[in-house]
Protein backbone atom coordinates (compact mmCIF):
# COMPACT_ATOMS: atom_id res chain seq x y z
CA UNK A 1 0.00 0.00 0.00
CA UNK A 2 2.96 2.64 0.52
CA UNK A 3 3.21 3.48 -3.37
CA UNK A 4 -0.94 4.36 -3.11
CA UNK A 5 -0.92 5.76 0.31
CA UNK A 6 2.04 7.80 -0.34
CA UNK A 7 0.71 9.47 -3.86
CA UNK A 8 2.19 8.32 -7.10
CA UNK A 9 3.46 11.92 -7.33
CA UNK A 10 5.97 11.58 -4.18
CA UNK A 11 8.66 14.38 -5.15
CA UNK A 12 6.03 16.83 -4.68
CA UNK A 13 6.84 17.94 -1.55
CA UNK A 14 6.37 21.55 0.90
CA UNK A 15 4.60 24.00 -1.34
CA UNK A 16 4.31 22.35 -4.45
CA UNK A 17 2.63 19.21 -2.23
CA UNK A 18 -0.07 21.91 -0.71
CA UNK A 19 -0.53 23.13 -4.32
CA UNK A 20 -1.15 20.00 -6.02
CA UNK A 21 -3.78 18.76 -3.14
CA UNK A 22 -5.37 22.28 -3.46
CA UNK A 23 -6.09 22.48 -7.13
CA UNK A 24 -7.41 18.61 -6.80
CA UNK A 25 -9.72 19.29 -4.21
CA UNK A 26 -10.50 23.13 -6.01
CA UNK A 27 -12.04 21.15 -9.31
CA UNK A 28 -14.16 19.08 -6.40
CA UNK A 29 -15.50 21.62 -5.54
CA UNK A 30 -15.86 23.76 -8.01
CA UNK A 31 -18.36 20.85 -9.25
CA UNK A 32 -19.84 21.56 -5.87
CA UNK A 33 -20.76 25.52 -6.70
CA UNK A 34 -21.80 24.85 -10.24
CA UNK A 35 -23.94 21.99 -9.89
CA UNK A 36 -25.46 24.69 -7.06
CA UNK A 37 -26.12 27.23 -9.72
CA UNK A 38 -26.23 25.20 -13.35
CA UNK A 39 -30.10 23.88 -12.39
CA UNK A 40 -31.44 27.26 -11.25
CA UNK A 41 -30.81 29.20 -14.73
CA UNK A 42 -32.78 26.52 -16.49
CA UNK A 43 -35.59 25.77 -14.41
CA UNK A 44 -37.75 28.44 -15.86
CA UNK A 45 -36.65 27.67 -19.40
CA UNK A 46 -39.89 27.11 -21.95
CA UNK A 47 -37.41 24.55 -24.00
CA UNK A 48 -35.94 23.03 -20.30
CA UNK A 49 -39.54 22.82 -19.41
CA UNK A 50 -41.07 21.85 -22.25
CA UNK A 51 -39.02 18.60 -23.11
CA UNK A 52 -38.92 17.16 -19.39
CA UNK A 53 -43.11 17.78 -19.56
CA UNK A 54 -43.24 20.16 -16.90
CA UNK A 55 -46.03 22.52 -16.90
CA UNK A 56 -44.58 26.42 -16.07
CA UNK A 57 -46.97 27.06 -13.20
CA UNK A 58 -45.90 23.66 -11.28
CA UNK A 59 -43.80 25.45 -8.67
CA UNK A 60 -44.28 22.50 -6.53
CA UNK A 61 -42.54 19.78 -9.29
CA UNK A 62 -40.03 22.47 -10.28
CA UNK A 63 -38.82 22.88 -6.77
CA UNK A 64 -39.24 19.36 -5.96
CA UNK A 65 -36.05 18.60 -9.17
CA UNK A 66 -33.82 21.55 -7.66
CA UNK A 67 -34.15 20.68 -4.44
CA UNK A 68 -34.17 16.42 -4.54
CA UNK A 69 -30.30 17.06 -5.38
CA UNK A 70 -29.88 17.90 -1.15
CA UNK A 71 -31.47 14.56 -0.16
CA UNK A 72 -28.75 12.70 -2.04
CA UNK A 73 -26.23 15.26 -0.60
CA UNK A 74 -27.61 14.15 2.73
CA UNK A 75 -27.60 10.40 2.32
CA UNK A 76 -24.19 10.62 1.23
CA UNK A 77 -23.53 12.16 4.55
CA UNK A 78 -25.26 9.65 6.00
CA UNK A 79 -22.96 6.71 4.21
CA UNK A 80 -20.01 8.56 5.38
CA UNK A 81 -20.65 9.01 8.99
CA UNK A 82 -21.50 5.61 8.58
CA UNK A 83 -18.21 3.80 7.15
CA UNK A 84 -16.30 6.82 6.79
CA UNK A 85 -12.81 4.67 8.50
CA UNK A 86 -13.48 1.96 6.11
CA UNK A 87 -11.25 3.52 3.29
CA UNK A 88 -8.91 6.53 2.82
CA UNK A 89 -10.50 10.21 2.27
CA UNK A 90 -9.45 10.19 -1.42
CA UNK A 91 -11.20 6.84 -2.09
CA UNK A 92 -14.41 8.32 -1.03
CA UNK A 93 -13.76 11.18 -2.95
CA UNK A 94 -12.99 9.35 -6.45
CA UNK A 95 -16.25 7.10 -5.69
CA UNK A 96 -18.06 10.12 -5.52
CA UNK A 97 -17.09 11.30 -8.78
CA UNK A 98 -18.40 8.12 -10.30
CA UNK A 99 -21.40 8.78 -8.62
CA UNK A 100 -21.32 12.73 -9.97
CA UNK A 101 -20.99 11.77 -13.72
CA UNK A 102 -23.68 8.64 -13.70
CA UNK A 103 -26.29 11.46 -12.50
CA UNK A 104 -24.97 14.18 -14.85
CA UNK A 105 -25.25 11.62 -17.34
CA UNK A 106 -28.98 10.64 -16.15
CA UNK A 107 -29.97 14.95 -16.10
CA UNK A 108 -28.44 15.56 -19.49
CA UNK A 109 -30.08 13.28 -21.60
CA UNK A 110 -33.25 13.16 -19.72
CA UNK A 111 -36.46 12.93 -20.99
CA UNK A 112 -38.94 13.64 -18.42
CA UNK A 113 -38.73 14.54 -15.03
CA UNK A 114 -38.54 11.22 -13.45
CA UNK A 115 -34.82 11.19 -14.91
CA UNK A 116 -34.11 14.58 -14.10
CA UNK A 117 -34.59 13.52 -10.10
CA UNK A 118 -33.42 9.97 -10.41
CA UNK A 119 -29.91 11.89 -11.78
CA UNK A 120 -30.21 14.55 -9.09
CA UNK A 121 -30.52 11.48 -6.65
CA UNK A 122 -27.80 10.03 -7.75
CA UNK A 123 -25.70 12.66 -8.10
CA UNK A 124 -26.37 14.25 -5.10
CA UNK A 125 -24.94 11.07 -3.10
CA UNK A 126 -21.69 11.08 -4.92
CA UNK A 127 -21.26 15.33 -3.80
CA UNK A 128 -22.46 14.57 -0.21
CA UNK A 129 -19.37 11.69 -0.20
CA UNK A 130 -17.19 14.89 -1.73
CA UNK A 131 -18.68 17.54 0.88
CA UNK A 132 -17.63 15.63 3.14
CA UNK A 133 -14.24 14.10 2.37
CA UNK A 134 -12.77 17.06 0.56
CA UNK A 135 -12.28 19.32 4.01
CA UNK A 136 -11.42 16.45 5.97
CA UNK A 137 -8.47 15.71 3.61
CA UNK A 138 -7.44 19.58 3.17
CA UNK A 139 -7.48 19.70 6.92
CA UNK A 140 -5.23 16.70 7.42
CA UNK A 141 -2.52 17.47 5.10
CA UNK A 142 -2.00 21.05 6.27
CA UNK A 143 0.31 23.05 8.07
CA UNK A 144 -1.53 24.69 11.19
CA UNK A 145 -1.09 28.39 10.47
CA UNK A 146 -2.30 27.43 6.59
CA UNK A 147 -5.42 25.42 7.19
CA UNK A 148 -8.16 28.11 7.69
CA UNK A 149 -7.04 29.96 4.27
CA UNK A 150 -7.01 26.52 2.11
CA UNK A 151 -9.96 25.43 3.26
CA UNK A 152 -11.80 28.69 2.73
CA UNK A 153 -9.68 28.78 -1.03
CA UNK A 154 -12.18 25.98 -1.86
CA UNK A 155 -15.17 27.46 -0.71
CA UNK A 156 -13.77 30.64 -3.18
CA UNK A 157 -13.57 27.99 -5.75
CA UNK A 158 -17.47 26.61 -4.53
CA UNK A 159 -18.51 30.03 -5.44
CA UNK A 160 -16.19 30.02 -8.96
CA UNK A 161 -18.37 27.08 -9.87
CA UNK A 162 -21.33 29.39 -9.23
CA UNK A 163 -19.87 31.93 -11.50
CA UNK A 164 -19.19 29.78 -13.89
CA UNK A 165 -22.86 28.32 -14.11
CA UNK A 166 -24.54 31.31 -13.96
CA UNK A 167 -22.83 33.07 -17.11
CA UNK A 168 -22.42 29.71 -18.81
CA UNK A 169 -26.63 29.50 -18.80
CA UNK A 170 -26.79 33.07 -19.69
CA UNK A 171 -24.51 32.61 -22.71
CA UNK A 172 -26.50 29.72 -23.90
CA UNK A 173 -29.68 31.08 -23.09
CA UNK A 174 -28.75 34.35 -25.07
CA UNK A 175 -27.10 32.32 -27.94
CA UNK A 176 -28.98 29.01 -28.27
CA UNK A 177 -32.57 30.02 -27.23
CA UNK A 178 -35.43 27.18 -28.09
CA UNK A 179 -32.60 24.41 -28.52
CA UNK A 180 -32.02 21.33 -26.53
CA UNK A 181 -28.76 22.19 -26.25
CA UNK A 182 -29.10 25.50 -24.22
CA UNK A 183 -29.94 23.23 -21.05
CA UNK A 184 -28.40 19.96 -21.73
CA UNK A 185 -24.85 20.86 -22.83
CA UNK A 186 -24.54 23.21 -19.39
CA UNK A 187 -25.85 19.93 -17.28
CA UNK A 188 -23.47 17.60 -19.10
CA UNK A 189 -20.55 20.61 -18.66
CA UNK A 190 -19.73 18.71 -15.30
CA UNK A 191 -18.14 15.97 -15.98
CA UNK A 192 -15.23 18.39 -16.71
CA UNK A 193 -14.37 18.80 -13.41
CA UNK A 194 -14.81 14.89 -12.61
CA UNK A 195 -12.07 13.89 -15.15
CA UNK A 196 -9.47 16.47 -13.57
CA UNK A 197 -10.70 15.06 -10.18
CA UNK A 198 -9.62 11.67 -10.94
CA UNK A 199 -6.91 12.87 -13.03
CA UNK A 200 -5.09 14.12 -10.15
CA UNK A 201 -6.10 12.58 -6.93
CA UNK A 202 -4.01 9.20 -6.90
CA UNK A 203 -0.75 11.44 -7.44
CA UNK A 204 -1.29 12.91 -4.17
CA UNK A 205 -0.70 11.46 -0.68
CA UNK A 206 -3.57 10.01 1.60
CA UNK A 207 -4.53 12.16 4.76
CA UNK A 208 -1.18 10.86 7.21
CA UNK A 209 -3.59 11.32 10.27
CA UNK A 210 -6.27 8.80 8.92
CA UNK A 211 -2.96 6.55 8.23
CA UNK A 212 -1.83 7.06 11.36
CA UNK A 213 -5.27 5.96 13.00
CA UNK A 214 -5.07 2.85 10.70
CA UNK A 215 -1.92 1.55 11.75
CA UNK A 216 0.22 2.48 8.68
CA UNK A 217 2.99 4.45 10.44
CA UNK A 218 5.54 4.33 7.84
CA UNK A 219 3.56 5.97 5.01
CA UNK A 220 1.96 8.23 7.42
CA UNK A 221 5.88 9.55 8.89
CA UNK A 222 6.62 9.99 5.24
CA UNK A 223 3.63 12.00 3.81
CA UNK A 224 4.61 14.31 7.31
CA UNK A 225 7.83 14.89 6.63
CA UNK A 226 6.86 15.99 2.74
CA UNK A 227 3.84 18.15 3.94
CA UNK A 228 6.50 20.11 6.41
CA UNK A 229 9.67 19.36 3.54
CA UNK A 230 11.99 18.10 6.40
CA UNK A 231 13.68 14.49 6.62
CA UNK A 232 11.63 11.47 7.31
CA UNK A 233 13.86 11.11 10.66
CA UNK A 234 13.41 14.54 11.76
CA UNK A 235 12.06 15.67 15.27
CA UNK A 236 10.02 17.33 14.05
CA UNK A 237 8.01 14.15 12.20
CA UNK A 238 8.30 12.99 15.26
CA UNK A 239 6.68 14.91 17.01
CA UNK A 240 3.70 15.57 15.12
CA UNK A 241 3.33 11.88 14.93
CA UNK A 242 3.33 11.88 18.70
CA UNK A 243 1.10 14.66 18.91
CA UNK A 244 -1.52 12.31 16.64
CA UNK A 245 -1.01 9.46 18.84
CA UNK A 246 -1.72 11.02 21.65
CA UNK A 247 -4.50 12.37 20.39
CA UNK A 248 -5.99 9.08 19.75
CA UNK A 249 -5.40 7.50 22.67
CA UNK A 250 -6.83 10.14 24.58
CA UNK A 251 -10.14 10.22 22.00
CA UNK A 252 -10.30 6.37 22.52
CA UNK A 253 -10.45 6.14 26.58
CA UNK A 254 -13.61 6.96 26.58
CA UNK A 255 -15.77 4.66 24.09
CA UNK A 256 -18.01 6.87 21.83
CA UNK A 257 -21.96 4.93 21.45
CA UNK A 258 -25.28 6.32 20.19
CA UNK A 259 -25.70 7.43 23.76
CA UNK A 260 -23.08 9.51 23.57
CA UNK A 261 -24.37 11.64 21.21
CA UNK A 262 -26.90 13.09 23.59
CA UNK A 263 -24.93 12.45 27.11
CA UNK A 264 -21.43 13.13 27.10
CA UNK A 265 -18.71 11.68 29.44
CA UNK A 266 -15.57 12.02 27.67
CA UNK A 267 -12.87 14.30 28.74
CA UNK A 268 -12.58 16.34 25.80
CA UNK A 269 -16.10 17.27 25.51
CA UNK A 270 -16.78 15.57 22.41
CA UNK A 271 -20.74 15.23 22.01
CA UNK A 272 -20.80 19.10 22.72
CA UNK A 273 -17.79 19.15 19.86
CA UNK A 274 -20.41 17.24 16.92
CA UNK A 275 -23.42 19.46 17.85
CA UNK A 276 -21.46 22.78 17.72
CA UNK A 277 -20.37 21.53 14.33
CA UNK A 278 -24.00 20.65 13.44
CA UNK A 279 -25.44 24.56 14.78
CA UNK A 280 -22.55 26.17 12.46
CA UNK A 281 -24.08 24.36 9.51
CA UNK A 282 -27.35 24.69 10.57
CA UNK A 283 -26.99 29.23 10.72
CA UNK A 284 -25.57 29.30 7.50
CA UNK A 285 -27.70 27.74 6.05
CA UNK A 286 -30.97 29.62 7.82
CA UNK A 287 -29.08 32.92 6.59
CA UNK A 288 -31.42 32.86 3.27
CA UNK A 289 -28.32 32.62 0.80
CA UNK A 290 -29.50 29.35 -0.58
CA UNK A 291 -32.65 30.92 -1.75
CA UNK A 292 -30.33 33.21 -4.28
CA UNK A 293 -27.56 30.51 -4.80
CA UNK A 294 -30.11 28.27 -6.36
CA UNK A 295 -32.76 30.95 -7.66
CA UNK A 296 -31.45 34.31 -7.73
CA UNK A 297 -33.27 34.15 -11.55
CA UNK A 298 -36.08 33.12 -9.73
CA UNK A 299 -35.94 35.52 -7.14
CA UNK A 300 -35.05 38.86 -9.62
CA UNK A 301 -38.21 37.75 -12.27
CA UNK A 302 -40.82 36.87 -9.49
CA UNK A 303 -40.02 38.96 -6.37
CA UNK A 304 -38.91 42.21 -7.71
CA UNK A 305 -40.61 41.88 -11.64
CA UNK A 306 -37.43 41.77 -13.75
CA UNK A 307 -37.26 40.36 -17.34
CA UNK A 308 -35.75 36.96 -17.96
CA UNK A 309 -32.74 38.57 -19.79
CA UNK A 310 -32.57 41.18 -16.99
CA UNK A 311 -32.88 38.95 -14.50
CA UNK A 312 -30.01 36.58 -15.67
CA UNK A 313 -27.72 39.24 -15.79
CA UNK A 314 -28.11 40.60 -12.59
CA UNK A 315 -28.00 37.25 -10.93
CA UNK A 316 -24.68 36.93 -12.91
CA UNK A 317 -23.27 40.04 -11.32
CA UNK A 318 -24.46 38.96 -7.73
CA UNK A 319 -22.39 35.75 -8.21
CA UNK A 320 -19.35 38.09 -9.05
CA UNK A 321 -19.74 39.48 -6.05
CA UNK A 322 -19.96 36.55 -4.74
CA UNK A 323 -16.94 35.31 -5.50
CA UNK A 324 -15.15 38.54 -4.57
CA UNK A 325 -16.58 38.23 -1.09
CA UNK A 326 -15.01 34.63 -0.54
CA UNK A 327 -11.57 35.60 -1.65
CA UNK A 328 -11.35 37.98 1.15
CA UNK A 329 -11.70 35.28 3.90
CA UNK A 330 -8.99 33.38 2.10
CA UNK A 331 -7.13 36.27 4.32
CA UNK A 332 -9.35 37.22 7.17
CA UNK A 333 -9.63 33.58 8.51
CA UNK A 334 -5.71 33.06 9.22
CA UNK A 335 -5.35 37.14 10.44
CA UNK A 336 -8.73 38.01 12.10
CA UNK A 337 -9.68 34.07 13.10
CA UNK A 338 -13.13 32.21 12.61
CA UNK A 339 -15.06 33.76 15.96
CA UNK A 340 -14.60 37.17 14.69
CA UNK A 341 -15.17 36.42 10.84
CA UNK A 342 -18.25 34.64 12.03
CA UNK A 343 -19.53 37.31 14.26
CA UNK A 344 -19.22 40.30 11.79
CA UNK A 345 -20.54 38.47 9.19
CA UNK A 346 -23.58 37.30 11.04
CA UNK A 347 -24.54 40.87 11.91
CA UNK A 348 -23.39 42.37 8.30
CA UNK A 349 -25.79 39.49 6.89
CA UNK A 350 -28.27 40.68 9.66
CA UNK A 351 -28.61 44.48 8.01
CA UNK A 352 -28.67 43.62 5.02
CA UNK A 353 -31.05 41.40 4.61
CA UNK A 354 -33.23 43.33 6.85
CA UNK A 355 -33.28 45.99 4.38
CA UNK A 356 -33.70 43.57 1.23
CA UNK A 357 -36.60 42.79 3.31
CA UNK A 358 -37.87 46.04 3.48
CA UNK A 359 -37.36 46.91 0.00
CA UNK A 360 -39.48 44.20 -1.07
CA UNK A 361 -42.54 45.23 1.56
CA UNK A 362 -42.41 48.79 0.21
CA UNK A 363 -42.32 48.10 -3.24
CA UNK A 364 -41.92 51.10 -5.09
CA UNK A 365 -39.62 52.11 -7.44
CA UNK A 366 -36.88 53.64 -5.16
CA UNK A 367 -37.23 50.47 -2.49
CA UNK A 368 -36.65 47.67 -5.06
CA UNK A 369 -33.49 50.05 -6.13
CA UNK A 370 -32.78 49.28 -2.26
CA UNK A 371 -33.90 45.69 -2.01
CA UNK A 372 -31.26 44.92 -5.38
CA UNK A 373 -28.27 46.51 -3.57
CA UNK A 374 -28.90 44.60 -0.37
CA UNK A 375 -28.81 41.43 -1.51
CA UNK A 376 -25.56 42.21 -3.49
CA UNK A 377 -24.47 43.57 -0.11
CA UNK A 378 -25.69 40.40 1.67
CA UNK A 379 -24.01 38.57 -0.71
CA UNK A 380 -20.73 39.93 -0.89
CA UNK A 381 -20.80 39.79 2.99
CA UNK A 382 -21.77 35.86 3.47
CA UNK A 383 -19.46 35.39 1.20
CA UNK A 384 -16.89 36.78 3.21
CA UNK A 385 -17.85 34.95 6.04
CA UNK A 386 -20.40 32.36 6.46
CA UNK A 387 -20.09 30.74 3.08
CA UNK A 388 -16.44 29.13 3.87
CA UNK A 389 -16.21 29.21 7.58
CA UNK A 390 -18.41 26.19 8.97
CA UNK A 391 -16.25 24.13 6.34
CA UNK A 392 -13.25 25.80 7.79
CA UNK A 393 -14.82 25.26 11.31
CA UNK A 394 -16.11 21.66 11.65
CA UNK A 395 -13.33 19.47 10.90
CA UNK A 396 -11.18 21.44 13.00
CA UNK A 397 -13.40 20.52 16.01
CA UNK A 398 -14.13 17.37 15.91
CA UNK A 399 -11.60 14.78 17.15
CA UNK A 400 -9.67 12.64 14.98
CA UNK A 401 -11.62 9.56 15.64
CA UNK A 402 -14.80 11.14 14.91
CA UNK A 403 -13.52 13.48 12.32
CA UNK A 404 -15.64 11.84 9.54
CA UNK A 405 -18.83 11.12 11.94
CA UNK A 406 -18.75 14.81 13.04
CA UNK A 407 -18.75 16.52 9.27
CA UNK A 408 -20.64 14.37 7.76
CA UNK A 409 -22.75 15.08 10.49
CA UNK A 410 -22.57 18.87 9.93
CA UNK A 411 -22.69 18.41 6.15
CA UNK A 412 -25.52 16.55 6.55
CA UNK A 413 -27.18 19.42 8.39
CA UNK A 414 -26.20 21.27 5.87
CA UNK A 415 -27.62 19.33 3.17
CA UNK A 416 -30.92 19.20 4.77
CA UNK A 417 -31.55 22.17 5.52
CA UNK A 418 -30.78 23.45 1.53
CA UNK A 419 -33.17 21.28 0.96
CA UNK A 420 -35.86 22.71 3.03
CA UNK A 421 -35.37 26.38 2.01
CA UNK A 422 -34.78 25.06 -1.61
CA UNK A 423 -38.20 22.59 -2.17
CA UNK A 424 -40.41 25.38 -0.46
CA UNK A 425 -38.45 28.67 -1.52
CA UNK A 426 -40.61 28.42 -4.85
CA UNK A 427 -43.71 28.15 -3.14
CA UNK A 428 -43.01 30.67 -0.26
CA UNK A 429 -41.86 33.20 -3.00
CA UNK A 430 -45.30 33.11 -4.38
CA UNK A 431 -47.39 32.53 -1.74
CA UNK A 432 -46.11 35.36 1.06
CA UNK A 433 -43.92 37.26 -1.02
CA UNK A 434 -41.93 39.51 1.20
CA UNK A 435 -42.88 37.86 4.30
CA UNK A 436 -41.09 34.98 3.71
CA UNK A 437 -38.12 36.61 3.96
CA UNK A 438 -38.52 37.20 7.53
CA UNK A 439 -37.43 33.77 8.12
CA UNK A 440 -34.03 34.67 7.35
CA UNK A 441 -33.82 38.05 9.20
CA UNK A 442 -34.72 35.88 12.55
CA UNK A 443 -32.30 33.56 12.36
CA UNK A 444 -29.68 36.04 11.07
CA UNK A 445 -29.62 38.05 14.17
CA UNK A 446 -30.08 34.52 16.24
CA UNK A 447 -26.59 33.76 14.35
CA UNK A 448 -25.00 36.70 15.88
CA UNK A 449 -25.92 35.78 19.60
CA UNK A 450 -24.85 32.12 18.54
CA UNK A 451 -21.12 32.80 17.88
CA UNK A 452 -20.49 35.14 20.65
CA UNK A 453 -21.64 32.77 23.46
CA UNK A 454 -20.58 29.50 21.64
CA UNK A 455 -17.89 29.50 19.21
CA UNK A 456 -14.57 29.43 20.38
CA UNK A 457 -11.25 30.54 18.53
CA UNK A 458 -8.89 27.96 16.57
CA UNK A 459 -6.96 30.07 14.43
CA UNK A 460 -3.06 28.67 14.54
CA UNK A 461 -3.63 25.78 16.34
CA UNK A 462 -3.27 22.04 15.54
CA UNK A 463 -5.85 20.21 15.62
CA UNK A 464 -4.60 18.25 18.22
CA UNK A 465 -4.13 21.31 20.21
CA UNK A 466 -7.80 21.82 19.41
CA UNK A 467 -8.55 18.90 21.80
CA UNK A 468 -6.82 20.78 24.69
CA UNK A 469 -8.94 24.15 23.88
CA UNK A 470 -12.06 21.92 24.17
CA UNK A 471 -11.28 19.26 26.87
CA UNK A 472 -12.77 19.56 30.38
CA UNK A 473 -11.16 21.92 32.78
CA UNK A 474 -10.15 19.38 35.31
CA UNK A 475 -8.79 17.12 32.14
CA UNK A 476 -6.75 20.16 29.97
CA UNK A 477 -3.38 19.69 32.07
CA UNK A 478 -3.50 15.75 31.98
CA UNK A 479 -3.73 16.36 27.49
CA UNK A 480 -0.93 18.99 27.90
CA UNK A 481 1.26 16.96 29.92
CA UNK A 482 0.54 13.82 26.92
CA UNK A 483 1.37 16.01 24.17
CA UNK A 484 4.40 17.59 25.63
CA UNK A 485 5.51 13.76 26.39
CA UNK A 486 5.59 14.65 30.11
CA UNK A 487 4.88 11.63 31.72
CA UNK A 488 5.60 12.72 35.08
CA UNK A 489 3.00 15.74 35.03
CA UNK A 490 0.54 13.47 33.46
CA UNK A 491 0.75 10.80 35.94
CA UNK A 492 -0.15 13.64 38.59
CA UNK A 493 -2.53 15.34 36.48
CA UNK A 494 -4.53 12.18 36.52
CA UNK A 495 -4.38 11.83 40.12
CA UNK A 496 -6.27 14.97 40.30
CA UNK A 497 -8.51 14.40 38.42
CA UNK A 498 -9.52 10.93 39.58
CA UNK A 499 -9.73 13.19 43.49
CA UNK A 500 -11.75 16.03 41.69
CA UNK A 501 -13.87 13.30 39.95
CA UNK A 502 -14.39 11.25 43.59
CA UNK A 503 -15.42 14.97 45.42
CA UNK A 504 -17.65 15.72 42.57
CA UNK A 505 -19.46 11.78 43.25
CA UNK A 506 -19.51 12.48 46.93
CA UNK A 507 -21.59 16.31 46.52
CA UNK A 508 -23.78 14.63 44.26
CA UNK A 509 -24.84 11.69 46.32
CA UNK A 510 -25.20 14.39 49.18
Amino acid sequence: MGAFNRGYAQSLQGSWLQAGITLCSAWAFTLFGYDQGVLGGLIALPAFLSANRIAPSDADLQGTIVAIYDIGCLTGCIIVGIVGQKMGRRLYIAIGGVLLCVGAGLQAGAKGSSYLIAGRVIGGIGMGLNTTMVPIWVAETSKANKRGALIAAQLAIVILGLTIAYWFDFGMIRNHPGTSAVWRLPIAFQVIFIILTWASIFFLPESPRYLYANGHTEDADSIMARIYSVPVDSLEVANHRSNVLAALEAEKESKFGLKNFFYDSSPVNTTWRLWLGVLVQFFQQMDGNNIVSYYATYLFINSLGMSQDRAAITSGGVTLLFLGGTCTAIWTVEHLGRRAVMLYGAILCSIFMILFTIGLAVDTDSSNKLAVVSIFLFEFSFGASWCSLPWVYVPEIVPLNLRHVGTAMGVFTQWFITFIVVKFGPMGIQSIGWRFYLLFCVFNVLAVVFVYFCVKETMGLSLEEIDVLFARKEYKHVLQARLRGDTEAEDKGRVEEQEEVVVQEKVEAK
